[in-house]
């Protein structure tokens, strides 16, 4: 009997000696402690089988264990690391003994949990214990509105396991992979009133103060792979900039360092806590926080709030590829298969639709699609990568003749010519780039272009107006005309419709009006029609702005 006993907790020792072996060689980077305190059914049963084992192996004699060592290689290992486990440990089934059942059922109800969830879990930094009815509060409505829960944890899926492995890296609270959900709900393409963008909304000033560039072919903000970095980089400097509290730390990632800095100091003056419960902040920074730690305790225990939480998958989503020339994202779109929406999603960055003419950029894509695009990186004519134009150089011609012709930038030329000086030979083919692309946009809407037209003899504001479809007082609004004189050489700037796109939805945004606003110079910051901002907002074209004006405005967010 004794015997059928050490046995029977011998076998559970196997499957629980299987069940750490497999976390252990999920990835080498995130092992998974499946036998914590989130455990203790699993913790008590290996100390019993220890004890046990100790205590009768002088009854038994000393019981063989076979195990053959496997250096963690990453998730990619994961299955053969599990054919190694199944060929050397083999489990003693005793079939008059429940026993070993009841084990097995356990070891299968830990191997349920996502092990993505768990990790985040195993990463928090932050105090989640007697939370402030604030927090309780903002918690209370989550769970309220679990449509809203599942929607952004479903959108956060292409990102949220780079975030969270670059907040491990860093050494920084993974409670901070939800802060996405606050700023952006995990949209690349979000943009608030302040003119913050990406998923860690980041506003210009700060943008540029963290290297994330900006033109009009780039927006690093909307950057996935850059902007996590300056977030982290940033929320570091936070940390340490307020004597390592977090709290404080996103509060001034929320409302600016001044701001709270300021606060310190109001009660430091006036001898009062300096925490972040008791300095003054903006309404929306007290609830930004409470947000986060409401996210972190839900998290922290989904059963508990009768919550399901997705399961995703414990690798990366997507790879980066690194394309030295300029290519359409269009052709990687057909190349790879890729869904569009997904791509846009991926790679937000781009403003156009083709990629940047200088430097080398980097294309996300999901790890099943990336293979094709570098087999094709790898294999074609980088010439051919974006739409073009072949002339055959003749006698006389020069790059800036040629550049001028076709209205490219003789740099542009050069770089897709592999020129490296000016000189031309009579009778080769040049690749002249077809412009600059079009503005990458978002669903069923007309959108508009600013082009620029040199008055030439015989032209006329009216003339001008039919040939580029606008009416002559757009045409004097956009250029600040008094009146109808134009001038032969004189530059006007035309905002003119392009084609409409099949599908995706317009962002409505709420502008404050600043000292200095025109209705010209909104229709063209945001590429909007001055006529259709009056419509929005029933106002007259020739009623005044008036500084803090609201304005209702509805916009493509890939163009501004």
């Amino acid at each position: 009997m004794k015997s059928a006993w050490i046995l029977t907790l011998f076998n559970c020792l196997i499957s629980l000696t299987s069940l750490h072996s497999r976390a252990e060689t999920c990835t080498k980077k995130w092992p998974i402690q499946l036998i914590t305190h989130k455990n203790p059914i699993l913790a008590s049963i290996s100390a019993v089988i220890l004890i046990t084992l100790s205590a009768c192996s002088s009854l038994s004699g000393s019981i063989p264990i076979q195990t053959q060592t496997s250096q963690s290689k990453g998730a990619e290992d994961f299955a053969s690391s599990e054919k190694t486990i199944s060929e050397n440990l083999q489990p003693i089934v005793l079939e008059d003994n429940p026993e070993p059942i009841a084990a097995q059922q356990i070891v299968e109800k830990a191997l349920e949990e996502p092990e993505f969830w768990q990790k985040i879990r195993d990463g928090y930094q932050l105090d989640l214990s007697d939370l402030p009815l604030k927090v309780q509060k903002q918690r209370d409505w989550y769970l309220e509105n679990p449509n809203y829960l599942r929607i952004v944890l479903k959108r956060a899926e292409p990102f949220i396991f780079y975030v969270a492995d670059q907040l491990d890296t860093a050494g920084l609270p993974l409670e901070l992979v939800f802060l996405p959900i606050i700023e952006s709900t995990y949209d690349p393409l979000a943009y608030s009133p302040s003119h913050a963008a990406g998923l860690w909304q980041f506003i210009p000033s700060t943008a540029r103060q963290f290297g994330l560039e900006r033109d009009r072919w780039y927006d690093g903000r909307r950057d996935v792979v850059q902007s996590t970095e300056a977030a982290i980089t940033y929320l570091s400097y936070l940390h340490r900039r307020f004597d390592s509290d977090w709290l404080l730390a996103l509060a001034a990632y929320n409302s600016g360092e001044g701001f709270v800095s300021k606060s310190i100091r109001r009660n430091l003056r006036e001898g009062k806590p300096t925490d972040f419960w008791n300095v003054k902040l903006p309404r929306e920074t007290r609830n930004y926080v409470p947000q986060l730690l409401a996210l972190a305790s839900i998290i922290s225990d989904p059963d508990k709030y009768n919550v399901t939480l997705p399961e995703i998958p414990f690798e990366p989503y997507f790879s980066a590829v690194q394309v030295d020339h300029q290519i359409a994202l269009s052709t990687i779109i057909d190349v790879t298969g890729v869904d569009p929406t997904l791509f846009t999603q991926l790679n937000a960055a781009y403003r156009r639709s083709i990629t940047p003419p200088e430097g080398s950029y980097q294309i996300l894509l999901p790890l099943a699609n990336a293979k094709d695009f570098r087999d094709f990186i790898n294999t074609k004519n980088p010439r051919t990568w974006i739409p073009h134009k072949e002339y055959i150089i003749a006698s006389g011609d020069t790059l800036s003749h040629i550049a001028l012709r076709f209205n490219v930038p003789v740099s542009s030329i050069k770089k897709r010519n592999g020129l490296l000086g000016d000189r031309l030979t009579i009778g080769n083919t040049l690749y002249i780039p077809e412009g600059d692309g079009e503005a990458m946009v978002v669903p069923k809407i007309m959108r508009y272009k600013t082009i620029s037209h040199i008055v030439t003899s015989g032209d006329t504001l009216s003339s001008l107006a039919v040939k580029y479809g606008t009416t002559v007082r757009d045409l004097r609004a956009q250029n600040g005309l008094n009146s109808e004189l134009i001038k032969i050489d004189q530059a006007l700037d035309i905002l003119v419709p392009t084609a409409s796109t099949k599908s995706t939805k317009l962002r409505r945004l709420f502008y404050t009006v600043k000292s200095g606003d025109s209705l010209y110079l909104i229709a063209k910051k945001f590429s909007l029609l001055i006529s259709d901002i009056t419509r929005w907002n029933k106002i007259s074209r020739e009623e005044y702005l008036q500084p803090g004006q609201k304005l209702t405005l509805f916009i493509n967010p890939r163009i501004i």
